[in-house]
């Protein structure tokens, strides 16, 4: 094999001749969630992937500049290539260390950190530092220096799946990297005969309310994501599924949030009990007073894409809880979101996830006299940021493989995964 290496991508990486257009990033968080910290002396599985993510947000917790928190995500890349060698012989290999700094500083380029001063460098190495001193404290036991450096942030050095500490990697190099200027998310919830329509960008946050889809869409055309609470694709054989069933699972006891979705001739039919009679005939069961009163949206919307073929698979479904539920991360109980605590704790997530989330859903408030309650326009809003972390991490859907309906829609929720708690 010449002197190239193959890399988890499938590209030929020549490491003593390093080209920037061959670093990819996928690579380098792969590779480094694969590698042991310690030489693998430690007392369980620590990559050098969770050691990145772990400097990066010490940097963050101690307000350092974006780029200096990059360069402490990226400080190990070099490995992912080259693996590594333990420091008293890498100082005893002459050859190694210019090797390692060549690589490095292609690596640091590629990323958009070509000019790193002594003194950012300086920063970068005594956080590296500090978390290897705390690091051998943990696992090890046994302290490096004399003095403990001090940690600002709170670490997680327990035993972590690969794939999520890989994800957590990606996930930081993405918001660190994030162009967000001239994108915007929409989101939309019904709102008895209306709808409410929430427009995040990263300078502003609009909340509005609509008579129609249409409306909406001529409203905002330019968003990068239309993700709506509403069925978008209808069943019209018992043979087309839907994502209700899978959702409704993963949702546990809140799974009675998704009601069930008409198959279309019932969506279309002239009354109520008639729709309930189509629906049997077509799906073999009878529709719920709540199915029923959602009827005349889904009518509305699939009307509006029948007849807007430039929206079809642009204006997507997805559900709030089953997004609050993936935006907070593992092991986070948000409650019942009729409780005020409930809605207390989806407010503090958004705010979280969008600083300026808070204030827009009072800002709401107020514009609406006598209204009292923000459940749509919080929902909205969290399908907005839902749409803002699809465009970071990547867009996930139920099912996996979706199928389309008569009219080419694709029956799917789209969501992003996280896969662990910030």
């Amino acid at each position: 094999m010449s002197d190239y290496i193959l890399t988890h991508s499938k590209t030929k990486f020549y490491p003593l001749e390093p080209s920037e257009e061959d670093i990819s990033i996928e690579d380098i968080a792969h590779a480094l969630s694969m590698m042991t910290r310690g030489n693998g002396h430690l007392k369980h599985f620590y990559s050098v992937a969770q050691h990145s993510v772990n400097c990066f947000r010490e940097a963050q917790t101690r307000g350092c500049p974006g780029r200096i928190q990059l360069a402490c995500l990226l400080h190990d890349a070099s490995e992912s290539y080259i693996s590594d060698l333990t420091r008293p012989v890498k100082r005893n290999m002459t050859e190694y260390l210019p090797i390692e700094e060549r690589l490095q500083k292609a690596i640091y380029s590629r990323f958009g950190l070509p000019d790193l001063s002594d003194e950012e460098l300086g920063t970068v190495a005594e956080i590296d530092d500090t978390m290897l001193h705390h690091e051998f404290v943990e696992l090890m036991g046994v302290p490096i220096f004399e003095k403990e450096p001090e940690l600002l942030a709170e670490h997680d050095f327990s035993e972590r799946s690969m794939s999520s500490v890989r994800e957590e990697f990606l996930y930081a190099f993405k918001k660190l990297t994030w162009k967000g200027e001239g994108r915007s998310f929409l989101g939309i919830d019904g709102c008895k005969g209306k709808w409410v329509a929430v427009r995040i960008s990263d300078s502003d946050i609009e909340v509005g309310k609509f008579d129609t889809i249409g409306e909406i869409c001529s409203s905002y055309p330019d968003c990068e994501s239309y993700l709506i609470d509403i069925p978008v694709g209808l069943p019209e054989y018992s043979e087309h599924l839907r994502p209700d069933a899978a959702v409704r699972k993963a949702l546990g006891r809140k799974g009675s949030t998704i009601f069930g979705v008409p198959c279309r001739q019932a969506v279309y039919a002239e009354s109520h009990e008639a729709a309930k009679a189509l629906n049997k005939e077509v799906l073999g069961k009878s529709l719920s007073f709540q199915s029923l009163g959602i009827t005349r949206a889904i009518r509305q919307v699939d009307e509006f894409l029948e007849g807007s073929p430039e929206w079809k698979n642009r204006l997507l479904e997805s559900h709030p809880e089953f997004c609050f539920l993936k935006l907070s991360g593992i092991g986070t109980e948000l409650g019942d979101k009729k409780t005020d605590e409930g809605k207390k704790r989806r407010l503090e997530l958004l705010e979280k996830r969008f600083p300026g989330a808070e204030a827009a859903v009072d800002r709401f408030l107020a514009q609406v006299p006598g209204r009292k309650k923000a459940d749509d326009a919080v929902d909205a809003l969290c399908l907005a940021v839902m749409g803002r972390e699809m465009a970071i991490r990547g867009k996930k859907t139920v099912p996996e493989k979706p199928m389309e309906d008569g009219r080419g829609l694709l029956m799917q929720m789209v969501y992003t995964e996280i896969l662990y708690s910030e």
